[in-house]
């Protein structure tokens, strides 16, 4: 392998590495975008407050338990053709959703949407570990990091700017069924699996072989732990109850969700700088608990002090929480250097499989606790929504047994 692909500089590895992360962008606007179709999507399905929270974690649970087998089939198969194939089926799910009529269709089709997208996340990284190798890697999962915020902004913003014009939730679902099949051609067309010369050790990775050297690993399973507290928070409560906590609080719906999307601002701008600082560190301990305990401190104040503060403070607490969310992409650096490089894939996709996981409980779990009917006190959200701040406690915990010097793990 050439000097230059192990500094990272390798153009063509930049520009596969570029359309693979299409993908995850797209998988963040269907997933995080739900938060601004909720209430139309509700209102059309005549769901209650915890079939809507149902619906929006089925695309977690379906994504979070498909990333080991997912990342286990990038591992041995083509990224290329898996990137393109699955991305296309996300498309035909996207337009099944569009179509359906009642709680039971709009779950399966959910669930579909996150089986199929279950690939975009592990399979980018995967092609940076190959293509972007060195140096340079934690700095592009922190790139993907910044466009999933980008993603997830669009989603947001964009699809409530689009409802406001009167386009209906399920013409933007048609929409995004057609980005799906554009995406997934994109990847069958220029996404290579590995560069030239690089030796293929597809045939060596068996899922359970894998999972037994990751779970055995002391690094994984804290760093687990650790993403699953932080991307957790970030996905169940900036994917779903914040925009209520912000309704209870007396804001709009428009003006929830923008507000919302702020914290996912912080987190497209956190992300790639955590990876160019992650890269040059070798110890990353101090910045992995800086960010956990900062996002715990950022969410405890926006669960509870948003009446007392100007707007604009509220806002710089969005962005700051976003911030410090942001930086858990450092901890696939951290896993990645603990494991041999033949279970990359997988091991990205465990870590990142942990977090969507979590996510998916912490967007279900609210809902089960604070009651039944569409309306609740602000108390009520401030109490129930107070789970987040334990999650974020046991991801400082992680983070204090994380952070030792990085090493390159050795082929074994």
């Amino acid at each position: 392998m050439s000097s230059s692909l192990r500094g990272g500089y390798n153009v063509r590895g930049w520009i596969i590495w570029a359309i693979a992360t299409l993908f995850p962008i797209y998988q963040l606007a269907i997933q995080i975008g739900y938060g601004s179709l909720e209430k139309d999507i509700s209102e059309d399905l005549k769901l209650s407050l915890l079939d809507s929270s149902l619906l929006s974690g089925s695309f977690l649970f379906t994504y979070a338990l498909m990333q080991v087998p997912a990342g286990w089939l990038l591992d041995r198969l083509s990224p290329r053709w898996l990137l393109g194939i699955s991305a296309s089926l996300c498309g035909a799910a996207a337009y099944g959703f569009s179509q359906c009529n009642t709680l039971g269709s709009a779950i399966l089709f959910r669930c579909l949407l996150g089986l199929f997208a279950a690939f975009g996340f592990p399979g980018a990284g995967l092609l940076a570990r190959r293509w972007i190798a060195g140096s340079f890697f934690v700095l592009a999962m922190g790139l993907i990091d910044f466009l999933f915020g980008i993603g997830a902004v669009g989603g947001e913003s964009g699809f409530a700017l689009l409802l406001t014009d009167g386009v209906s939730w399920r013409t933007i679902m048609i929409g995004l069924a057609v980005a799906g099949f554009a995406i997934g051609l994109l990847c069958a067309l220029i996404v290579r699996d590995r560069p030239p010369g690089m030796e293929d050790r597809s045939s060596r990775v068996e899922v359970i072989d894998a999972l037994r050297v990751l779970l055995r690993n002391p690094t994984v399973l804290w760093a687990l732990i650790f993403y699953g507290g932080m991307i957790g928070t970030a996905f169940g409560f900036g994917g779903l109850w914040d925009i209520r906590l912000q309704n209870a609080f007396g804001f709009d719906k428009i003006e929830s969700v923008n507000l919302n999307s702020w914290i996912f601002v912080g987190l497209a701008v956190s992300a790639p700088l955590t990876g160019v600082l992650a890269d040059r560190l070798t110890n990353r301990r101090p910045l992995l608990l800086a960010g956990a305990a900062g996002s715990l401190a950022g969410v405890a104040g926006l669960i509870f002090i948003p009446l007392i503060i100007p707007y604009w403070a509220l806002v710089l607490n969005l962005v700051v929480s976003g911030l410090f969310l942001g930086t858990s992409v450092a901890i696939f650096g951290v896993a990645c250097d603990a494991i041999p490089p033949r279970y990359a894939g997988t091991t990205i996709a465990l870590v990142n499989g942990a977090g969507c996981l979590l996510g998916a409980i912490l967007q279900v779990m609210p809902g089960f606790f604070i009651g039944a009917g569409d309306w609740h006190p602000l108390e009520a959200y401030q109490h129930v929504l107070s789970i987040y701040i334990a999650i974020l406690f046991l991801s400082i915990v992680a983070a204090w047994k994380l952070g030792t010097p990085s090493s390159s793990a050795t082929e074994t």
